[in-house]
This record gives structure tokens, C-alpha cells and sequence, in this order.
């Protein structure tokens, strides 16, 4: 062990010596995790909608009231011509037009079933899906509200509507960053394990120090050992930040275990630093590192359900995403944070994931061995 705490602190004293390096390990990460959380969202607000008011009666000024006091939907003017709605979709002055038309008031009053017309601009298909929930959600809400109104409350605007009572558990606000900050998490105890790694192996072979070691009276395993550490210890600290982070700035409740996702996250480091180990053994130069790496790193963010839902792929890449660790940890932090699940719960993904990780990591301990040797 001593030769093994040499290695060790030989390490640290190579990180704390590097100042842009510490930059790169802890305050890059806080900077992604802040970006990424604002910027990235599953949430559609602010759609341009345009008005085409054929009734122009108090209740039609009650539904485009419905649609104007909300900030999904941004009311950017008025018109009593339909086809000017297709004129301002085509000049992207719209994405959606709201068409009320003649006799909406009296037929609604009557007892009739008054049909709304929604134009959508279809170019973002996902955002187009996500605008028409909301608008069929409000005019929902402002039939029950008019259910007194003279008219059928089951008939109005067209939707069959009934009394419901609904629950919403684990995300009750519907916040996209409940569901999207746990999975950056993940994507940043990626990133800096498998370059850290990847990166000092093959420096050390780069300058030539790699042979030096190699000479002394450390064994192979010894040398793999004492390297491994520091970045272990490094990717914790930075787990303890960000998650510092997501809980105190962007009050993302954590209602799991925090010492069950410190487990598991040591699980998944051996698949992580495993690939570090493996792109060391096959590159000569810290470029040559990076850029194999970014390849791991963008295969299994995309594939791993991060950004795209996998039940939205096609079936074939489905079967691919099983390759994935990442696709594994990134259900369970998302349980872990959002569900309060316990070990009995995850193991569907802990299997496999620690299959993985002992997998990757033994044969790149294996290959790492054979190419320093």
C-alpha cells in the first residue's frame, strides 16, 4: 500500500498544481449544470398565437381571455380574416391561429356543440403536439366553467367532457427540471471520470513518464490502482457539488437515500472509468483521448434517454440503448430523486448496470496490462 499511496498523492499533487484543470473539475461542472438546466426543458411556453374573432361577442373575448392570461401562449394580434392566419404562420409572426366563428356565442347559449378551429405550424411537430394539449386543456377548463351557460357541459366546444379528479404524483409541479436535472447529473459523472482517466494515462505515456513508472518497483495493477483513486475521489466531490447545487438552487426536492446513489454511482464508475482505461490503450496523444472519448460520451448520452425518450425511438435502436450504462443510472437517479425508490425497486437496472461496469472494467484492466507491459 505504500507504493500505492505514493501513486496516489503523486496524483493529487499533479491536479492542485494545474489551476485550469482544478477549473475544469469543479467549476466547469456547476456552470454545465446551471446552463443546462435553464436551458434545457421538455416545457413549451410563449407560443405566438393569432386571433381570427369571427363573432366578436363577449364569450369569444372570454376564450382568447383564457388563452391571453397564461404563459404558454403569447396573443400576438387580432384578425377578422381566416386567411391571414396562414399569412402570419408563413412570416413566422404565429405558430398557432385560433379561429372562432360566426354564431359561436348564440350556438354555445343554445345548447349546440360550436366548433373551434386550431391552425398549428407543424415544423417542430413536438412543440406543435405540446401547444395543442395546452389549447385543448383551456378550452376544457372554460367549458366546465361555462357548463351553466345554457349548453350541455359534455357537448361544449365539442369535447366530451366529464368530472374528473386528478392526481399528480412525485413531480406536482410538472417541472421539466425535476425530470431533466437528475439525468445532467448523470451526464456530468460521465464526462469527468472517463476524460480524467483517459487523459492522464495517456499524458503519462505522452511524456514518456508512463516507462519511467513502469521501471520502478510498482506492480502494473499497483500503478492502475493508485491512478484510479484520485479521480474516484475527485468524481465524488464533484457528485457533492452539483448535487448541492440542484438542491439548494434549483430546490429539486431529493427524496431518496443519499448514501443508496452514492453506491450505486461507484457502480457505474467502473463502466466510466472502465472506457477511460480502454481509450488510454488504444490512442497515443491527449487529442487522439478526447476525441474517442466524446465518441463514448455522445453515443451514450443520445442513446441513453437523457434528452430523447427511448420509448420514442425505433425498435431497433430500443434493443441498441441495452449497451448503454448510462441508460440504467439515468432511470435510477431519476427514482432515486423523484420516487424515493429503495435498492428492491432499482435492481431491474442495478443488474445490469453492474454487469456492465465489472465487464468493461476488468477486460480495459486486462488490455491496459498487456499494452503497458
Amino acid at each position: 500500500m505504500r507504493r500505492v499511496n505514493s501513486v496516489i498523492r503523486k496524483e493529487f499533487r499533479q491536479v492542485f498544481r494545474d489551476k485550469p484543470m482544478l477549473f475544469l473539475i469543479f467549476g466547469v461542472p456547476v456552470i454545465q449544470l446551471v446552463l443546462l438546466s435553464f436551458a434545457i426543458t421538455t416545457e413549451v411556453k410563449h407560443v405566438k398565437l393569432v386571433v381570427a374573432d369571427l363573432d366578436e361577442s363577449v364569450l369569444s373575448r372570454e376564450v382568447v381571455s383564457a388563452f391571453s392570461h397564461t404563459d404558454r401562449f403569447d396573443v400576438m394580434g387580432f384578425t377578422r380574416d381566416p386567411g391571414r392566419v396562414r399569412e402570419d404562420m408563413q412570416g413566422w409572426r404565429a405558430q398557432m391561429g385560433l379561429v372562432i366563428p360566426r354564431g359561436f356565442s348564440a350556438d354555445l347559449r343554445g345548447g349546440l356543440r360550436p366548433q373551434l378551429e386550431l391552425v398549428l405550424d407543424g415544423v417542430d411537430g413536438n412543440s406543435a403536439g405540446v401547444a395543442q394539449g395546452y389549447a385543448r386543456g383551456i378550452l376544457a377548463e372554460f367549458g366546465t366553467i361555462h357548463r351553466n351557460a345554457g349548453a350541455d357541459a359534455r357537448e361544449v366546444l365539442g369535447l366530451h367532457l366529464a368530472t374528473m379528479e386528478e392526481r399528480m404524483w412525485y413531480n406536482l409541479d410538472l417541472s421539466s427540471q425535476q425530470f431533466m436535472i437528475p439525468a445532467i447529473v448523470v451526464v456530468l459523472l460521465t464526462i469527468l471520470p472517463m476524460m480524467l482517466s483517459a487523459m492522464s494515462l495517456v499524458r503519462e505515456k505522452e511524456i514518456g513518464t508512463l516507462e519511467q513508472l513502469m521501471v520502478t518497483p510498482l506492480k502494473r495493477l499497483e500503478l492502475l490502482t493508485g491512478k484510479l483513486i484520485p479521480f474516484l475521489c475527485l468524481t465524488y466531490v464533484e457528485l457533492a457539488i452539483v448535487m448541492t447545487v440542484a438542491v439548494t438552487l434549483f430546490r429539486i426536492p431529493m427524496n431518496g437515500s443519499y448514501a443508496l446513489l452514492a453506491l450505486l454511482a461507484l457502480l457505474y464508475l467502473f463502466s466510466t472509468l472502465g472506457l477511460g482505461i480502454f481509450i488510454s490503450t488504444v490512442t497515443r496523444s491527449q487529442q487522439q483521448a478526447m476525441f474517442v472519448a466524446w465518441f463514448f460520451m455522445v453515443f451514450m448520452i443520445i442513446m441513453g434517454g437523457v434528452f430523447i425518450p427511448i420509448e420514442n425511438m425505433p425498435p431497433d435502436l430500443q434493443k441498441l440503448t441495452y449497451l448503454d450504462p448510462m441508460r440504467y443510472f439515468v432511470r435510477i437517479v431519476r427514482d432515486i430523486f423523484q420516487k424515493g425508490s429503495s435498492l428492491g425497486f432499482l435492481l431491474r437496472d442495478v443488474v445490469p448496470m453492474a454487469a456492465f461496469g465489472l465487464l468493461i472494467f476488468s477486460a480495459s484492466v486486462v488490455r491496459f496490462q498487456k499494452r503497458v507491459g
